[in-house]
This record gives structure tokens, sequence and C-alpha cells, in this order.
């Protein structure tokens, strides 16, 4: 345009010499005057009427110059609101979308905590959302408005509108899907805390017990107040009770298997794991059935050699008095020694 401008100047003098030119014409009374004077007005006319039409040039070509302006500066405006929230949204997703592994009710409530905290955020997201969105639809309307034909390239940014509404839709349909996720957690890990509550409630009198029984035993076995068959009685009346306590046990291996399956491997609720138990299990069996054998063969021993059983008392005494582990042996350390 400023080229254009720059030769239309250049012409100027020519017109003004034309116009010049047709003046002394009239001043000289040329008798052709009236032709030369309708073609000066003409040549003026298209010369004045050039001008106006440069002056409009220009004026449309500053306002779609300044439109171009401002929607340079929207796009700019687009681009800076644009790229953080698309790295937000991106975010969302990837933490909606996380898997997590937690082993506890605690656990899974801060994820919860977390997520609510999250879910909070979204109505100042979507006003963010809008407003970016704005800023493309004003574009748009710009360009319907004043007949703009636009690339749809933003020179600024490759993330378009399309993009944000995309990944908006998409963050909307994962938030309802995480809260259904943590829900289903939650009444997994409560079925975990009732099964950990019930292995441990039966766990906390099986481990008790079994240790009572074992020291009842013991007693029984280096007590001289009675006679050996008495002793046997009692043993036996052990061993049955025993016997009869072993459902217990096999309830409290169910709800171990039960835990298995939930791959539930730790409880704060008990000092006693399966394996406890079970050790400790087998350890009563043999010891009821180690000192029934002994008593078995001290009755055996007794008849055997005619001992009687104030003679078979002072043995078990003296027995008893070197066995202070309590564990059918004597201690060498506690022997007399031989001079």
């Amino acid at each position: 345009m400023r080229q254009f401008e720059s030769d239309l100047a250049a012409h100027q003098d020519r017109v003004e010499q034309i116009a010049a030119i047709a003046q002394e014409l009239n001043e000289l009374d040329y008798h052709d005057a009236a032709s030369v004077n309708a073609r000066c007005q003409g040549i003026c006319d298209q010369w004045d009427n050039l001008g106006t039409l440069t002056q409009k040039r220009r004026d449309a070509l500053e306002r779609v110059e300044k439109l171009w302006e401002t929607i340079d500066q929207l796009y700019l405006e687009f681009a800076k609101r644009a790229a953080p929230f698309n790295n937000w949204m991106d975010g969302a997703m990837e933490d909606l979308q996380d898997m997590f592994i937690v082993h506890s009710i605690e656990e899974i409530q801060s994820l919860i905590t977390a997520h609510d905290q999250f879910k909070a955020t979204l109505p100042e997201a979507d006003k963010e959302r809008m407003a970016t969105l704005g800023i493309h639809n004003e574009i748009l309307k710009i360009a319907q408005t004043y007949g703009i034909k636009l690339s749809g390239i933003n020179p600024y940014t490759t993330i378009t509108s399309q993009d944000i509404t995309t990944k908006w839709d998409t963050v909307k349909h994962l938030v309802p899907l995480r809260d259904q996720m943590l829900q289903e957690e939650v009444a997994r890990q409560q079925a975990n805390e009732r099964l950990r509550r019930q292995f441990a409630a039966q766990a906390n009198i099986i481990g008790p017990w079994i240790q009572t029984k074992m020291e009842e035993i013991s007693h029984v076995s280096v007590d001289i107040s009675g006679s050996l068959e008495e002793q046997m009685n009692s043993l036996k009346q052990y061993e049955q009770n025993i016997i009869n306590y072993k459902s217990n046990i096999d309830k409290l291996e169910g709800d171990h298997q039960l835990s298995q399956e939930s791959l539930i491997f730790d409880n704060k609720h008990t000092n006693y794991s399966m394996e406890h138990i079970r050790v400790g299990w087998e350890q009563l069996l043999t010891t009821i059935a180690r000192t029934i054998n002994e008593v078995e063969n001290q009755i055996l021993t007794r008849d055997a050699k005619g001992i009687s059983q104030e003679q078979l008392n002072e043995f078990r005494a003296s027995f008893n008095h070197f066995d202070r582990k309590r564990n059918g042996m004597m201690d060498p350390g506690r022997l007399p020694r031989l001079s």
C-alpha cells in the first residue's frame, strides 16, 4: 500500500500541470477551450476519486491490521492459558488412572481424601476451561463478523480447543470411575479388616491356651503328691481336652486360608501368626504324648522292679531337682561331682 501511495504522489505534479495548462488556454481564449476543460475536469475527477479510493483502501487495511493484531493477541493469550491447563489435565488423567496398592483402611481413606480434594478443584478448573475456550470463540467471532479467513493454526501453540474439550471430557469420565474403584477398595479393606479381627480374636485365645496347657502338663509331670495312676488319669484327661480342642485349630486354619486368599499378610491385632499356632500345637501334642509315655514306662518299671510308691517318689523328687528346664533331662552342670 505504501508503494502504491508513493507512486500516486509521484503523479500529483502532472495532474496539477494539466490543470494549469487548461487554465492558460482559458485565459488565451482558446477556441476549443470547452473541450479541453471537459477533458481536464474528467482527469481531475478521476484523480480525486482515485485519492478517495486510496484513502478508503488504507482505512480498510488499517482496520484489518488492527483486527489481525487483536487476533494475534488472542492467539497468544489462548496459548498462555491453554498450556498450563492442558498440563493440568494430563496430570489429572494420569492420577485418575493410577493403580494403587493399599493394605489398610487408613491407606485407602487417605487416597479418598486426596481424591475429594481433587474433585473440589473441578469447578475452578471448569471456569478456566470456559475462559480459555472463550478466547478461541472470540477469535472465531471476529473472523466471522469481518469476513477474515483464518488459517486454523495458532502460531504460539499446537494445542487446539478440540484438544481441551476432549481431555476435559475424559477427566469428567474418569472421576466417577475413580470414585467407584476407591469405594470398591474400601469394601475390600473393610472385609480384610474383619478377617484380621476374626483371626486375631481366635488366635489371642488359642495361643495362650496352648501355652497354659504346656505349663499344666509340665506341672503334672513333676507332681509327686499322687500315684502314677492318678497322674496318668490327669494326663489322659488333658489329652482328651487337647483332642477336643482341635476343632478350634481347624477353624483358625480356615480363617487363615481366607486371609491368604485375600492377600492379607499382616495383622496388627495379634502377635500370633498361623505358623506360631501350628508350631505350638505340634509341641503340645508331642509333649502330652511324650509325658504319657514316660508315666507308662515308670509304671512298668515300678511293677517290674517291685519299687514302692515311696521309693519312686524319692527318685522322682531327685530327678525333678536336676531337671530345671522341665524337659525330661537332667542338666549335667547341676549334677554333684564325684570325688
